[in-house]
């Protein structure tokens, strides 16, 4: 059996190094002057003596610096990594809505599935959409059906011209035209047109959470999901 080289050595003689004492760690680096010659990355988390009296070395301070720029580079990638994984969320239900949506058969189950979806897959606690017109025969009573008369178009107008999703805290007016009696409830909420060439309704999720959405956020998504739902409907509007 040919005897264990270098590099197998030193990887038992520090997993048998794990929990000892600081006597047995200062023995294993004493056996292996080289070590963090060949593993360098260690030394960032270190902190090392470098006697100079009352003074701080060059040395030391370049450390010091070195080490706080790596701290700052690790939380940075930290934050990258998390709010890729919530993308990567989003991008999956969005994907999933998008299925049931082709599955609807009239625009009343397409509704359905668009409230249970805010609701659950994207975590809102209020879901409303409503819709510039008179509903079809099949369809009256539902709420979504606001029809097309002024008090509609003043009420939405500033919205519409914006041509972007609005988020925020969101008017007493329009709030009550879009969440009813759960309107006091609602601390903020994003707010997006539905339609591309000319808007024939809003899809809106709220949050009882003032700080939830805030103007200046990123609205990627709810663009995305307002112009999937907007196809849908119209494709079962008469």
């Amino acid at each position: 059996m040919n005897p264990p080289n270098a590099e197998e050595s030193e990887n038992r003689t520090e997993g048998q190094a794990r929990g000892l004492s600081a006597a047995a760690v200062a023995a294993f680096l004493q056996g292996h002057p080289d070590f963090f010659i060949r593993h360098s990355h260690l030394l960032a988390g270190l902190q090392l003596p470098h006697d100079c009296g009352d003074a701080v070395s060059l040395v030391e301070y370049q450390v010091s610096v070195l080490r706080d720029h790596n701290l700052r580079l690790r939380r940075q990638l930290d934050g990258l990594v998390a709010t890729a994984r919530d993308n990567e969320a989003l991008i999956e239900r969005l994907h999933h809505l998008t299925l049931e949506f082709l599955a609807c058969e009239d625009v009343a189950q397409a509704l359905d599935v668009l409230d249970d979806a805010i609701r659950t897959g994207f975590h809102g606690d209020f879901a409303a959409v409503r819709l510039f017109m008179a509903p079809p025969a099949e369809e009256r009573g539902r709420p979504e059906f606001l029809g097309d008369g002024e008090a509609v178009a003043a009420l939405y107008g500033d919205l519409l011209r914006a041509r972007a999703p609005s988020c925020g805290p969101v008017a007493p007016p329009l709030a009550g035209s879009l969440f009813g009696d759960a309107a006091p409830e609602v601390g903020s909420a994003v707010v997006a047109p539905l339609g591309q060439r000319e808007y024939f309704g809003v899809l809106a999720i709220g949050s009882r959470d003032a700080a939830r959405f805030q103007p200046g956020m990123g609205t990627l998504f709810i663009r995305q999901l307002a112009d999937v739902a907007a196809a849908i409907i119209q494709r079962h509007l008469p």
